[in-house]
């Protein structure tokens, strides 16, 4: 995957440029409006760059030197948001099937296995407005997988979940890369989702990138040593520090990372 883009937006403009494996997953990582969002926008289709050129493996979607571009439509590109959108007229079985109607192409993707790694087998007759937000997203990402995408974008999916759905969505994501060697573009501004699964990573700050590599290199974990005061506070060089969810005995040798 090659993304080069150049785009004005008001005030703010893009101009990146950076590549991905073919089979792993690149973490688009910044703040918010560091033009991480606008910069899926581009890759899918849905804008199109002032210069530019978004490849995918041998197929060019975007060139603006030769006038290329190929609508979103046909860019065999599934794209999962921050909220789940699905139909609430339809079941989740039928939401799926939506996905089944935009296949183009050799369908590679199966039913049962999106439905398997994804453990929705027992929500199919469900509507959408009695599911959990975990499980809405899960539905979302299987409907997406199901138009046989030759790249998912998922734009920061479990940023409006709780912790619980968080770490939900985020194994069922990584069974994805397991199982189905998709390529995948992921955005997020949480240090741990980039660590969790990217393979690599693409710092973007103000519209730029500022740096890219493996998370090990960019993001590495740091960590220290101290003991246990109470619920909460650990003592670290001597100063007394919060950790929230600490529950050590008083006096325990704990080690906090982040």
């Amino acid at each position: 995957m090659i993304v080069e883009a150049v785009r004005q937006l008001g005030a703010f403009r893009l101009d990146l440029a950076f590549e991905g494996p073919a089979d792993g997953v690149t973490v688009l990582f910044g703040p918010s409006g560091a033009g991480k969002s606008a910069t899926l926008a581009v890759v899918a289709g849905l804008a199109r760059p002032e210069r530019g050129r978004v490849m995918l493996g041998e197929r060019v979607l975007t060139d603006t030197a030769t006038g290329r571009f190929v609508p979103a439509e046909r860019r065999r590109i599934g794209l999962v948001h921050q909220d789940a959108r699905l139909f609430p007229h339809l079941n989740v079985e039928r939401n799926l099937r939506y996905g089944l109607t935009r296949a183009r192409g050799e369908r590679r993707i199966g039913w049962d296995a999106v439905v398997e790694v994804l453990a929705i087998g027992h929500l199919l007759l469900r509507s959408p407005r009695d599911l959990s937000g975990g499980e809405r997203q899960r539905v979302a990402i299987g409907r997406a997988l199901l138009s046989q995408p030759e790249l998912l974008l998922l734009d920061e999916p479990v940023s409006a979940l709780d912790a619980a759905r968080r770490a939900e969505v985020l194994a069922f994501v990584g069974a994805l890369k397991a199982r189905f060697g998709l390529p995948m573009l992921y955005v997020t501004h949480a240090v741990e989702e980039a660590r969790l699964l990217g393979d690599h990573v693409v710092m973007i700050a103000d519209g730029l990138v500022t740096a890219q590599g493996s998370p090990a290199e960019l993001l590495p974990e740091r960590a220290v040593t101290g003991r246990a005061m109470r619920e909460g506070v650990a003592l670290i060089d001597g100063v007394e520090v919060a950790v929230p969810g600490l529950a050590a005995p008083e006096g325990a040798v704990v080690r906090v990372s982040w």
